[in-house]
């Protein structure tokens, strides 16, 4: 651990002059230790690390003349045209470029979101009584790194209070809340050294540059469970949570604390998704889908990959880069899916047919009569073809379906190629899609146990795009990232019957810690 300012503030000439010669040396590969990692922080630059050159300092980035970026007039000398050296005329002086502002994404007043700057603080009011104490002590001296003897000059320095929901009492119902003091306390080692037991708090991440994860929290573990499934599975606002909570349990938390507190749940599962995407490369049959998703006037895409067991979702563009990056390019399994070019990547997969019945549905419809009755018969063609797969999964009939129904299938094939170069542009479009999936769409016939639609992946990404209609998406990267997290993990936990709020609360727990997170709930042997 690094020393503090506080452990630096205790160590003068005076001080190492006292310590003996083996802990002079600890110190100083402390000290070095310290030195180095300090000088590595210095070097960081946005040609090393994942940083915008915006994060430049001011002496680091071009010099530019602040008049003539304004627009000022140049020089007196220069502007008549009197400043000549011996060797001609002077060159003329650059001007930069006009400095244009990014516009704000959020239309209407033009202001920043958030608390603006000058406006009033608020500070907690509400005193709860304390139920419980939690007492963290240092383990080793921060300075020789010599274990501190137990009965060692120690007091508290610190605390900070922590609002969670009690573990259940068996024969209860309902909730409890605690409110837990955590004291920290500073202790006298022999050299003289007072050393501070310091909550732990997560090292910074490129990733989640504004989202914070430690020990030091308002909000205990399993309250946080209970609001992201708040945020998320009851599709609850910020502010909805924060009147919630206040008429229901009596408890004041500001609406920056409650969206502070997803956005930490969202972190501390981070991990989590390399374990998601473990699993969901080894399932045999994987639906998926995309819906449309805005982020901060961006729009993006929202996926969702679902198995009988395991649901990953994920925001990003709507690239072929976003499914091989979440597969991993080994995923061996059947893919099943709409017409979506990307997913024609993949051989081993299927159509869904509900997608192309709806489209023959249409052309049925048509008001063209000719096109109607193109559409008709084709509608009846798959509508049989539909059947006879559904009837062989209960009874599997002595011949083979793609023999059995051959006469149907040569007709529909007859008829798509018929019309591949129709003037009609929905039927043209409806049948060249047929014939470019033609083995992909027919391949059920031949295995009827394979899945015929793509129901799955629809009915997973329902719940969120009535959640994009309430909150109209997300509004940062890291918000985004979040949201994926956790709705990857609320839908999993639910696909295994496990309750999603305790699960996560346990997760948050771990990560507050640096501790190793728990496993996934456990796969019920029916699924």
């Amino acid at each position: 651990m690094r020393l503090s300012k506080h452990d630096l503030f205790q160590m003068d000439d005076e001080w190492l002059k006292k310590l003996p010669a083996e802990l002079l040396l600890e110190v100083s590969k402390r000290l070095l230790q310290d030195v180095k990692e300090l000088q590595d922080q210095l070097n960081k630059n946005p040609g090393n690390i994942s940083r915008p050159p915006s994060t430049k300092a001011p002496w680091e980035k071009a010099a530019r003349d602040p008049a003539v970026a304004k627009g000022a007039p140049a020089q007196a000398g220069a502007a008549d045209g009197a400043a000549e050296t011996a060797e001609g005329p002077a060159p003329a002086q650059e001007t930069a470029p006009p400095v244009t502002e990014r516009p704000s994404p959020r239309k209407g007043s033009g202001k920043p979101p958030g608390k603006q700057r000058g406006s009033p603080g608020h500070g907690r009011t509400q005193k709860l009584a304390v139920t419980d104490h939690c007492v963290h002590r240092p383990e080793n001296c921060a300075a020789c790194g010599e274990v501190l003897a137990e009965d060692a000059e120690s007091q508290a320095y610190t605390a900070w209070d922590e609002i969670d929901i009690a573990p259940p009492v068996e024969g209860n119902i309902g909730l409890m809340f605690s409110v837990t003091r955590h004291s920290l306390l500073e202790v006298r080692c022999a050299c003289g050294h007072v050393s501070r037991a310091m909550p732990w708090r997560a090292p910074p991440d490129a990733q989640w540059e504004k989202v914070e994860l430690g020990e030091w929290r308002l909000v205990g573990p399993r309250l946080a469970g209970v609001i992201v499934l708040l945020a998320l599975r009851m599709r609850l606002s910020r502010a909805s949570i924060r009147e919630l909570l206040r008429e229901v349990f009596d408890l004041t938390l500001s609406t920056g604390v409650i969206d502070e507190t997803i956005r930490e749940a969202g972190r501390a599962s981070f991990p989590l998704e390399d374990a998601l995407v473990a699993e969901i490369v080894q399932v045999a049959q994987l639906h998926i889908d995309e819906t449309s998703w805005p982020e901060s006037g961006v729009l993006l895409w929202l996926w969702a990959l679902v198995s009988t067991s395991t649901v990953l979702y994920l925001i990003g563009p709507r690239a072929r880069e976003m499914l091989e990056n979440a597969l991993q390019d080994g995923y061996t399994g059947i893919l099943i899916s709409d017409r979506y070019g990307v997913y024609r990547n993949w051989e081993n997969r299927l159509r869904c047919w509900p997608h192309l019945m709806r489209k023959l549905r249409g052309l049925a419809e048509s008001s063209d009569g000719r096109v109607s009755r193109v559409g008709q018969e084709m509608e009846g063609l798959l509508t049989a073809l539909m059947a006879a797969i559904y009837a062989a999964r209960l009874d599997p009939p002595p011949q083979a379906l793609p023999e059995r129904y051959a006469a149907e299938v040569k007709r529909l094939r007859h008829l798509c190629e018929g019309h591949q170069m129709d003037e009609h542009p929905a039927l043209r479009s409806v049948v060249r899609e047929f014939l470019y999936d033609w083995k992909v769409i027919l391949r059920p016939l031949a295995e009827p146990l394979l899945p015929l639609s793509n129901n799955a992946a629809e009915q997973a990404l329902r719940h969120w795009v009535i959640s994009r209609y309430i909150s109209h998406g997300t509004r940062s990267e890291e918000g985004s990232r979040a949201f994926a997290l956790l709705a990857s993990v609320i839908e999993t936990c639910r696909r295994r019957g496990t309750s999603a709020w305790q699960y996560l609360g346990t997760v948050i727990a771990a990560a507050r810690k640096g501790l190793q997170l728990p496993a996934l709930p456990a796969i019920p042997a029916a699924a």
